[in-house]
């Protein structure tokens, strides 16, 4: 119970955090998910909070990796792969040496090999945490790219020198042609042994699309549970869980590139849910940390004020080596492969470019996860300094963060949007107001036409639009009146005056000046909540009075009540027949608003760019007619899959020819076009086909 309670409590510290983000859009949602972590750390299940390492590295970073791996399409790593070694492997490499260096010239009285181990513990990088830092700000596309290349693979580097650093200190000897020979059994071994277990396993989801009758209910989780499988496997045979799973994320991401059109659905639900679940998990990274702190902070009160300065010192002294050990990398490099990524060599770019790589080398998740995962004992005695590492480790990590989202927005200008907020929601009204336009004209039954238009409203941010005082502004107002005028002159019409009575079209004259005429008015019939409560009243206190709750006590009493008045028998009869004829003529003049709105003063609302007020008026229509016919009850419509297709295609048209127009550009149109994807994927995965 405690642990799921515990797995909650982190779910709902993410789930905080994403809350109160908005609200401080300055802070790196790493440093709110750290604080919030802290915060939770004063519950009395999170006390003294420990990391399990294997639990962490086998829950949370192997489908994090996993999913990294899926988001990298494999030309990309192909061709990238000399960038890619020099990143993870060399770059790492170099790292190592220079922490290792300004390790072992501190008073910390530790053997060469645990300097190494902590130089291998603080060698891997976190690109998530980088991204949440530079929100909002220009961060060079193909310099962001090589960050993630080198997190992608350079975890990998860490475990295996961390291995070689404990097996050195462990035997006091290793050779080196033994520590390369095992360095390339677990990279290689963990690359070769992901690819193919992916790849049998991606055969199997393809044999099970075809010849399963429910394939969704057992591809899906057969997907869920790759990286874990993997990440097992690996790790049982002796070689790197973390490279198998990026392997099996790559292969993957060639199978989706390769069957794009097969079981889209599937691929549409496993993407989702894949980019749900790492959002999750990278938060409860940060969390987790922020558990973890309470722990340090006593460990470095036990060591003293002396220990403690010296480890804080020693943490940011081997910070500042990486840092500088990252901007020598870049600037000194001059393969005309990494001049894509990093400039051109001793220009200014590339001094910028350097000191925006050496500050985005940002330590989060898998520093964490090694720092936690040393061994208690060696041989049966305690692990020696394990407590001090630990701490050193803690700390580079929130000095990497604390200073990268300090200087980051100082060295990198703000991104500047190629379109505003206010141009994409002006634009997609006007997109939405236009299909719905162009559905009215349409000859199909007008609650299909009412149906189709409010899902289309939805796709607009604020939802369906609800009428209220506001929305009787002056604008609207004066097109309310041209519709009542138009309507009453088809009241006065041939046709109209041929077939229906002269009380019958007085009765409904009538209820257009009360239901359509200044509706802003209190006796706007919309509006008046405080006259329908009132009748409200009344007919409770009747049925008290009268004792008739049920219908056969209310025919019971209406029958007495006509026996003992006979001439009101006449008169109700008279008002059945003027009902019936009122709900007739209701449709007619229905059908011949849709018509007026979708013919002349549609089209005098869209060359005037003044769309905001046809939402206002198909709304104030469809209740005015609506309340006409006694519809209270919602009618349940089952609109045509078709139809949908043909709104999107009203939309996307529309999108079309403002870009051709250059009207919108290329940026907001992609984004249009992308939320019409969305909608319609939705809206025809909740369609069943007649």
């Amino acid at each position: 119970m405690s642990i799921l309670l515990s797995i909650a409590l982190l779910i709902g510290a993410v789930v905080t955090a994403n809350i109160i983000q908005p609200f401080f859009k300055r802070i790196p949602e790493a440093i709110i998910l750290i604080t919030i972590g802290l915060l939770f750390s004063l519950f009395p299940i999170f006390y003294n909070y420990k990391i399990n390492p294997e639990f962490f590295m086998f829950l949370i970073i192997a489908p994090i990796m996993f999913q990294e791996g899926q988001s990298h399409p494999y030309n990309m790593i192909r061709k990238n792969s000399k960038t890619i070694i020099q990143l993870s492997v060399f770059l790492s490499l170099f790292t190592v040496v220079l922490v290792a260096l300004v390790s072992s010239n501190f008073q910390t009285r530790w053997p060469l090999a645990l300097t190494v181990a902590l130089a291998a513990i603080v060698v891997p990088t976190d690109t998530v945490a980088v991204s949440s830092m530079t929100q909002g700000l220009a961060m060079p596309k193909k310099l962001n790219q090589s960050l993630e290349l080198e997190s992608l693979f350079n975890d990998a580097t860490g475990l295996v020198l961390l291995d070689l650093a404990l097996t050195f200190f462990t035997k006091g000897s290793l050779s080196p042609i033994e520590g390369v020979g095992y360095f390339l059994f677990v990279a290689l071994g963990g690359l070769a042994i992901g690819a193919v277990l992916s790849y049998l396993l991606v055969a199997l989801r393809l044999y099970l699309n075809f010849h399963v009758s429910s394939p969704q209910a057992t591809t899906i989780p057969l997907n869920l549970l790759t990286p874990f499988v993997i990440y097992i496997a690996a790790e049982h045979l002796g070689t790197s869980g973390i490279l198998a799973v990026v392997a099996a994320g790559m292969v993957h991401n060639w199978e989706k590139s390769k069957l794009q059109l097969i079981s889209t659905e599937s691929q549409i639900v496993t993407a989702t849910i894949w980019k749900t679940i790492t959002t999750l998990l990278n938060g409860i990274v940060f969390v987790i940390l922020g558990l973890a702190l309470p722990r340090i902070f006593n460990m470095m009160v036990s060591f003293g004020w002396v220990l403690s300065t010296t480890l804080a010192t020693l943490a940011l002294a081997i910070y500042l080596a990486m840092f500088l050990g990252r901007f020598l990398w870049v600037t000194m490099r001059r393969d005309d492969h990494t001049t894509d990524f990093f400039g051109r060599h001793h220009s200014s770019d590339r001094q910028k470019r350097a000191r925006i790589f050496g500050l985005a080398g940002v330590h989060g998740a898998v520093t964490l996860s090694l720092a936690m995962s040393l061994p208690t004992k060696i041989h049966g005695h305690a692990f020696p300094f394990l407590n001090q590492i630990q701490v050193v480790a803690t700390l580079v990590i929130l000095i990497s963060i604390l200073v990268a989202s300090v200087a980051l927005p100082l060295v990198l200008e703000k991104e500047t949007a190629e379109f505003s907020e206010a141009d994409l929601v002006t634009t997609r009204t006007l997109m939405i107001d236009s299909a719905i336009l162009k559905i009215d004209q349409q000859d199909f039954d007008s609650n299909l036409k009412k149906a189709l238009s409010q899902t289309l409203q939805t796709q607009k941010i604020t939802g369906g639009h609800r009428l209220d005082r506001n929305d009787f502004s002056n604008d609207f107002l004066p097109l309310v009146s041209t519709i009542v005028d138009e309507l009453n002159a088809y009241l006065e019409s041939d046709q109209i005056q041929e077939r229906y009575s002269e009380t019958t079209i007085a009765i409904y004259s009538k209820i257009i000046q009360r239901g359509l005429t200044n509706p802003a008015t209190k006796r706007h019939p919309f509006m008046n909540l405080n006259r329908q409560l009132r009748h409200r009243a009344r007919e409770i206190r009747f049925h008290f009075k009268t004792k008739t709750f049920t219908r056969k006590q209310r025919e019971r009493y209406q029958e007495s009540y006509l026996s003992q008045h006979p001439e009101q028998r006449k008169q109700i009869s008279s008002f059945r027949d003027n009902r019936q004829a009122v709900w007739a003529l209701n449709k007619e003049v229905q059908t011949y608003a849709d018509h007026l709105l979708a013919t002349h003063l549609a089209d005098e609302m869209i060359h005037h760019a003044d769309t905001k007020n046809v939402d206002r008026i198909r709304h104030l229509l469809d209740r005015f007619f609506d309340l006409v016919a006694h519809d209270y009850q919602r009618v349940d419509v089952s609109v045509p899959s078709a139809l949908y297709i043909q709104a999107f295609g009203f939309e996307y048209n529309f999108v079309s020819n403002q870009l051709v127009q250059k009207k919108i550009n290329s940026a907001l149109a992609n984004q249009l076009y992308h939320e019409i994807n969305q909608a319609q994927t939705l809206q025809l995965m909740d369609i069943t086909t007649e």
